[in-house]
């Protein structure tokens, strides 16, 4: 268990999914939780950086992240849920900023997570409802929570997560460099437009798709 939080945990660092000290995981285990102490690197954790709490109260709660309280409702429930990632994937936030939930465009994102949800605030009393329908979740402007039975596929949803908002992000300006630049049909021409520009930075749909 604890390999594979490492390995994963060093994967999310060199995928830009995280920055040095971002993020936190934990595992289940019957009735307690293995979660990342505060102050964590996730791309860099030993076995000293795992604190073991109590699944119904918090009576050990003192070394944890303090995502602790987020984790243990989630457990409660989902009691399917083994595993958890919570991570600040760069492009998934940023679309957050202006959207309630994404929609992929891309077809291995729309196999893998039809739609992404995006909530207003990290709180222990909505997060587990909705991640009882989805796989994954995004605070707006903070991050993603996934759950899933195991490790392997926690990150595959959270790696997941972040392509699909990569290519969001890459088509919306593709999309805007065309429209400023004009181009005849098949190609890409050289005009400027800043005002446009400006406009497209500024504004921002309710669900974000592409």
């Amino acid at each position: 268990m604890f390999n594979d939080i490492i390995k994963f945990g060093r994967e999310l660092l060199i995928q830009g999914i995280n920055n040095s000290h971002s993020g936190n995981v934990s595992a289940r285990r019957n009735n307690t939780i293995y979660i990342t102490r505060h102050g964590a690197r996730l791309g860099d954790l030993s076995y000293q950086d795992f604190v073991p709490v109590n699944l119904k109260d918090d009576k050990k709660d003192k070394d944890a992240s303090v995502e602790i309280k987020v984790h243990r409702a989630i457990y409660l429930a989902n009691p399917e849920a083994s595993a958890i990632i919570h991570c600040h994937p760069p492009h998934a936030i940023a679309l957050s900023l202006t959207c309630d939930r994404i929609i992929p465009i891309d077809m291995e994102g729309k196999y893998y997570l039809p739609e992404i949800p995006v909530i207003d605030e990290c709180v222990a009393e909505t997060l587990p409802q909705i991640l009882s329908k989805h796989k994954i979740a995004i605070v707006k402007g903070h991050g993603s929570f996934a759950i899933g039975k195991n490790f392997e596929e926690v990150y595959l949803n959270t790696s997941v997560c972040e392509s699909i908002s990569k290519i969001i992000v890459i088509n919306k300006i593709v999309q805007m460099t065309t429209r400023l630049n004009d181009p005849p049909a098949g190609g890409v021409g050289q005009t400027n437009n800043s005002a446009a520009a400006d406009k497209f930075v500024q504004t921002g749909p309710e669900e974000i798709s592409g």
